[in-house]
């Protein structure tokens, strides 16, 4: 009988964790323009919140496709929702309005309208106001983008507390749909225009078309977007989870989230400083900082190529793409032990400046042969070597304070 017991409670708890959180009305007393009074009539949000411990902060909107006549709310939907929130980010499940009961004035005034709500509610969901993004499947990722073109400023002084927030996510994820830029776009919509993260497949041809031309567009308008492209996939994979391809997308979205510094709230610093490999300057490789102390924080990787004229093994990382202050890990890896840069190099400087002038001469060229013939371009290096510790004796790997304002020098010895 008490074996009976326990496993009803237990088939009890279960069954309650399977249940989906409930819907929450964005008008509740009606949306504009409703036609009706079905579940269709009254644009919604549901929302799927990790446990206080796990959560980082963001938030993100997720818009399911279907051609806006259906809504594939399980893949592309509830599956993506549990995804993000698995992985501390706060998902807000829209239902938005579809045709032909309505248009598309409707659907974005409902996904505008969510984006409002998720920000004023802010507190109530422990979540940044200023790291609420969106991402759509289709005709949801057509959905977020014409959101991002057509943002709707908040009103300090509305009566509606929605109002006052306004509509623009702070990011954008485009799943094998878009919408191109307006040809008449404001130039201050476009100087504004969030990151963009974009995924699809070649052989998802129908919905490639759009996001390669809005790829350029925004390329051309000097906007930050990166792309994922895969060869084979069809159309309505949603986040491809446990496909051993396509299911990797989510993991590079992710770390693009990170590596924007949407996953935690510290401010980024702009980051100076050199480094050394038995006490001269690192001549190619690379340096990789991890935040020790907050796993959420954007890693720092700094290629040190020996470009341009100043001082060899010198790096200068912009603050949108630097360190939160913190305690980090420090890695060095050395990729050539012979590198000079043609860019550090007076005569190659000369040389490719001819050509590109075309005024380069048979006489130049002539000069030029006999130079390259005469430079040692053979390998130099066996493999790539990893220093993890600032001396091979170490116990404890290499780690250094990050603070604003410092500045870094790097020491490692392979002796």
């Amino acid at each position: 009988m008490k074996r009976t017991i326990l496993l009803l409670l237990f088939l009890s708890h279960y069954l309650h964790a399977q249940q989906l959180p409930p819907t929450i009305l964005l008008w509740p007393g009606g949306a504009p323009g409703a036609t009706g009074s079905t579940d269709e009539d009254k644009p919604a949000i549901t929302p799927f919140v990790p446990d206080a411990g796990k959560r980082n902060g963001a938030a993100v909107l997720v818009v399911p496709g279907g051609g806006f006549t259906i809504r594939a709310v399980d893949h592309e939907g509830v599956l993506v929702a549990q995804w993000l929130k698995n992985h501390g980010i706060t998902a807000f499940l829209l239902r938005y309005r579809l045709r032909p009961i309505y248009e598309r004035e409707h659907w974005l005034r409902d996904g505008q309208r969510a984006m409002q709500y998720i920000r004023s509610h802010a507190s109530e969901y422990g979540i940044a106001q200023d790291r609420v993004g969106a991402v759509g499947f289709s005709a949801g990722a057509n959905l977020i983008a014409d959101m991002a073109f057509h943002p709707v400023a908040g009103q300090p002084g509305a009566q509606d507390l929605h109002d006052r927030f306004d509509t623009q996510p702070d990011f954008l994820i485009l799943s094998y749909g878009s919408a191109a830029l307006p040809p008449s776009m404001d130039a201050s919509v476009k100087a504004g225009l969030p990151p963009v993260f974009m995924f699809g497949t070649v052989e998802d041809a129908g919905s490639m078309k759009g996001m390669t031309e809005l790829y350029s567009n925004m390329i051309q308008a000097n906007a930050p977007v990166e792309a994922h492209f895969f060869r084979n996939g069809i159309h309505g994979s949603g986040f491809a989870i446990g496909d051993p391809v396509l299911g990797a997308w989510p993991d590079l979205m992710y770390a693009w989230l990170q590596a924007g510094g949407f996953l935690t709230d510290k401010p980024r610093l702009a980051l100076t400083g050199v480094v050394n490999l038995d006490g001269s300057p690192l001549l190619r490789g690379m340096l990789v900082m991890t935040n020790t102390e907050n796993l959420n924080a954007p890693p720092v990787v700094i290629y040190i190529t020996n470009t341009g004229t100043g001082e060899l093994g010198r790096f200068n990382v912009p603050e949108n793409q630097g360190p939160i202050a913190g305690k980090y890990k420090v890695v060095v890896r050395q990729e050539a032990t012979r590198w000079t840069s043609n860019s550090r190099d007076p005569f190659m400087i000369k040389m490719m400046a001819k050509q590109r002038d075309n005024t380069l001469t048979d006489t130049d060229r002539k000069e030029w042969s006999e130079y390259l013939r005469k430079r040692d371009l053979s390998p130099s290096i066996y493999d790539q070597k990893v220093f993890t510790r600032q001396r091979p004796g170490d116990k404890s790997e290499y780690t250094m304070e990050i603070k604003e304002g410092s500045e870094v020098r790097v020491e490692v010895y392979s002796k």
